[in-house]
């Protein structure tokens, strides 16, 4: 898939992921940028709480740009073992992004799941 611009129509859209996603029901799908960077109205609708879609938190220049209410609406709607930490590096610092997660209102396990364990999941580690 490749990388594109920020809300990129042509390939970044969220309803374009969902193409992929409703063709292909079996394959585990990982949307970046919280399903779609600038796009999180239609990545709420199109993909978050998909049973087999992964979102990581990826949102340059930092993931604190979403804002804390916003990252936990996702969270909690989506499902916490389907979300994992990312980051732009070097656009992004991972330090500051790592601390924003760890910021959240939410179990140290969940977010040790976000932080890492989900990711080691999903390559069977």
């Amino acid at each position: 898939w490749p990388h594109t611009k920020p809300g990129d129509p042509l390939y970044a859209a969220p309803e374009r992921v969902m193409n992929v996603v409703r063709r292909f029901p079996k394959l585990k799908v990982i949307a970046l940028h919280l399903g779609g960077f600038y796009m999180l109205d239609e990545a709420e609708r199109e993909l978050i709480g998909r049973e087999n879609v992964l979102i990581d938190t990826t949102w340059p220049p930092s993931i604190k740009e979403v804002g804390i209410k916003t990252l936990t609406t996702i969270i909690n709607k989506h499902g916490i073992n389907k979300v994992c930490f990312g980051t732009d590096f070097p656009l992004a610092s991972q330090t500051v992004d790592a601390e924003f997660i760890d910021s959240l209102a939410i179990t140290d396990t969940d977010k040790e799941k976000i932080l890492g364990e989900n990711a080691r999941e999903l390559i069977g580690l």
